[in-house]
């Protein structure tokens, strides 16, 4: 995970200490210091033990939010499968009709010889079998779009009890650091320059202030949502449409100008991550100079926005990984489809797409199996996290291996 920089950080700890919660971590009783001398190894141990859960959290929720990506792909190859079959059925089920039901008395006597008799049974038995295997499809692909949405309302589920285990780790976190003497609290902020554990829970505690994991797990719900259809039994099927509620936030689609990006780099990606703070350097080996209307500059004005499902606009409250990206591409008028595995389809089908990411540019999209972001180069990315975390900069490790890379 990566660590801030936590030099000159006593100005946000002291916004941490602005706050205070009631809230604390099981099994981790939060003591009162007050000798820096003797309480400085069990405030050590204990903002460790609560950085480690706190990584372990974020990886989690990363996992289970590629997993929820992953689901509601497989709901919009479904349901644009499912249409398929339903419009064969209705053009059948038209042909038929049309033709005033086919009955075999019909086809007997308007039949001209013994030839043209063979010929209309064989055709209608063709009918008959192309209509039979139409509806069975239906009834398969509607039996396992069903079983999808429930599979994505459980993934949510297991998000969102996530999310709240991560809220009680920061409020402990926070509560902790509340504890501290000032002169404790700076010699854990220096140790945590080289402890990583101790890092995460200094950091635990400083994103108590942002709120966001205490942000339910709602969304708009229709992330790629087509029109859909219905068919001949009525029984209509939203493409992944589990979410009840639509959260609060922007009330417009007007888009955030864009702050100024960083200059292009020359160096080459660095796989492994990179070691600024921010991750705001610039491009890989073929980097160009970016400019306002590229799709990376709206991607960043939205730094800071919440993690929301199905989110592809300010009017939702914030953004999920594939929403931010179409946010921004219809920033600058180009619409894309809103799911990771349609959008790196979309790259390969008409764009440009490569699997060797030291050849990607400074804001091209990095694909991962259920997640996407934007690449800024050395190593870091750009985008849509995961639950109860703000759209920010990550390495480009965090996800695993990417799939490749590119730009529609």
């Amino acid at each position: 995970m990566q660590r801030r920089r936590l030099g000159g950080s006593t100005a946000r700890l002291s916004l941490v200490l602005a706050l205070s919660g009631s809230l604390v971590l099981a099994g981790a009783p939060v003591a009162a210091f007050a000798d820096p001398a003797s309480d400085l190894a069990a405030a050590r141990e204990q903002l460790s033990q609560i950085g480690s859960e706190y990584q372990s959290l974020q990886q989690d929720l990363r996992e289970v939010t590629a997993q929820v990506e992953e689901t509601q792909t497989k709901i919009l190859e479904t349901t644009d499968q499912l249409e398929s079959a339903q419009s064969l059925l209705a053009s059948n089920i038209s042909s038929d009709y049309k033709s005033g039901g086919a009955k075999l008395a019909q086809v007997i006597l308007g039949a001209t010889s013994f030839d043209d008799l063979i010929s209309r049974v064989f055709y209608m038995d063709k009918v008959s079998t192309a209509q039979a295997d139409a509806i069975d499809d239906v009834r398969t692909l509607k039996t396992q779009l069903e079983e999808q949405q429930s599979e994505q309302k459980q993934r949510l589920a297991d998000a969102q009890a996530k999310v709240d285990e991560q809220a009680a780790n920061q409020q402990a976190a926070q509560d902790l650091v509340n504890s501290l003497s000032e002169e404790v609290r700076q010699q854990l902020e220096t140790e945590a320059e080289s402890d990583e554990s101790l890092a995460s829970g200094i950091k635990s505690a400083e994103d108590a202030e942002t709120g966001v994991s205490d942000r339910p797990i709602t969304g708009n719900g229709n992330a790629g949502n087509s029109n859909g259809s219905s068919d001949s039994t009525n029984d209509s099927n939203n493409s992944g449409n589990t979410g009840t509620d639509t959260p609060s936030g922007g009330n417009d689609n007007t888009p955030t100008t864009p702050d100024p990006e960083p200059p292009a780099s020359n160096d080459n990606t660095d796989n492994s991550g990179g070691s600024g703070s921010n991750g705001s350097s610039g491009g890989g080996s073929n980097g160009g100079s970016p400019n306002y209307s590229s799709p990376i500059s709206y991607a960043l004005a939205m730094e800071g926005q919440p993690y929301v499902w199905g989110g592809d606009s300010l009017a939702d409250g914030g953004f999920d990984c594939s929403g931010l990206v179409v946010y921004a591409y219809s920033c600058i008028g180009v619409s894309l489809p809103h799911s990771s595995g349609s959008l790196m389809n979309y790259c390969k089908k008409y764009g440009y797409f490569t699997t060797d990411i030291s050849q990607l540019q400074y804001g091209d999209l990095v694909f991962w199996s259920g997640h996407v972001a934007f690449y800024v180069g050395n190593g870091m990315v750009f985008g849509a996290t995961t639950f109860g975390q703000p759209a920010g900069y990550g390495q480009i490790g965090w996800y695993g291996t990417p799939l490749g890379g590119g730009r529609p």
